[in-house]
């Protein structure tokens, strides 16, 4: 049984009854309204909205005879979904950006391609790959690049290394040209000390124009997940934390998507890790019934896997469940 005794609910039809001073009485909000609550109205109880996840303890204050239990998802039998079946390829794909276009009504994905020579780190080459679909599962790689004959993004300048595509529909922007938005990690030195966070636009998701003041972001070497937070009315982003190169998870913020807050770490190793030495990286955080809940990618002792984890004002982090991953590798 549950047991939630934080919760205070306000509406046109339910009053609030609150042990306060007279003071406090006097000032009490007509029932549904909350211009004029205050911290002594309010005392312990928490003012909520929506609908309420049982994934972690911050609405529920005790449990008794129940168990909180996380259900693995269900890999789709064809899978993978996306082969490597031509040359354009290249010897690997990963990284890889899916969302829904409501303008045509079509799955959309951009996904890392390394194309040279497997064991000659020289020779390789990082490429974005784009394919469509109608459900998610059974997907196209149109031509794109007519020139290369392949399904290549194509990027004003080129880049030779253009790696972990974090792709955004923005629908708020006035400008058509800039409707997709791209963070992107580039290394035009191919050296450590080169590794950045870039942008770009894009009126269809093709032709992509970099930003003039690229890198906007000093250091990065894995996938970046925009996305636009309506409650803070900002966009968002996670990436890994550096310099010095380190497996652990920052958040960034901006209100134009150019300029970009400092690094801020919202998840780090803790004494629950050292037994598979696990480390953390590429989150991809969504807003979702008033709380944030992020996957990211874990290593644990060379074995890669899928955590789930739960933020409940976009920077304090909590891990929900603590005994397995979502999915294995």
């Amino acid at each position: 049984m549950v047991n939630i005794f934080r919760i205070a609910l306000v509406s046109g039809i339910t009053a609030l009854w609150l042990t306060s001073p007279l003071l406090a009485q006097s000032r009490q909000a007509p029932p549904g309204m909350f211009k004029d609550l205050d911290d002594e109205i309010l005392g312990d109880a928490l003012v909520i909205h929506g609908k309420q996840l049982f994934i972690d303890d911050y609405v529920i204050g005790d449990l008794q005879g129940v168990q909180k239990k996380l259900h693995q998802p269900i890999k789709h039998p064809q899978n993978p979904v996306l082969k490597r079946d031509r040359p354009s390829d290249g010897f690997a794909t990963d990284y890889g950006t899916v969302v829904f276009d409501p303008s045509d009504r079509r799955f959309k994905m951009w996904y890392q391609v390394l194309q040279g020579t497997a064991k000659d780190g020289a020779s390789h080459r990082y490429l974005v790959g784009f394919a469509t679909s109608a459900d998610g599962i059974h997907w196209e790689k149109p031509i794109t690049n007519q020139q290369a004959d392949n399904n290549h993004i194509v990027m004003e300048p080129p880049e030779r290394f253009l790696g972990g595509p974090g792709v955004m529909i923005d629908d708020r922007d006035e400008n058509p040209q800039r409707r997709f938005k791209m963070m992107y990690v580039a290394n035009p030195e191919a050296k450590p000390s080169s590794l950045s966070t870039r942008i770009a636009y894009s009126a269809d998701g093709i032709h992509w124009k970099q930003e003039a003041a690229n890198p906007v972001i000093p250091f990065s070497d894995t996938q970046i997940a925009p996305y636009w937070d309506q409650r803070l009315g900002r966009y968002v982003a996670y990436l890994r934390f550096g310099p010095p190169n380190t497996r652990i998870v920052s958040r960034i913020e901006s209100e134009d998507f150019l300029h970009w807050s400092p690094k801020v770490t919202v998840l780090r190793k803790s004494k629950l890790d050292a037994p598979f030495s696990t480390e953390f990286y590429t989150m991809t955080g969504v807003p979702y019934e008033g709380v944030y809940i992020g996957l990211l990618n874990t290593y644990r002792r060379g074995r890669k896997a899928v955590a789930a984890w739960r933020e409940g004002r976009s920077v304090a982090t909590t891990r929900p469940i603590r005994s397995r991953h979502c999915v294995g590798r």
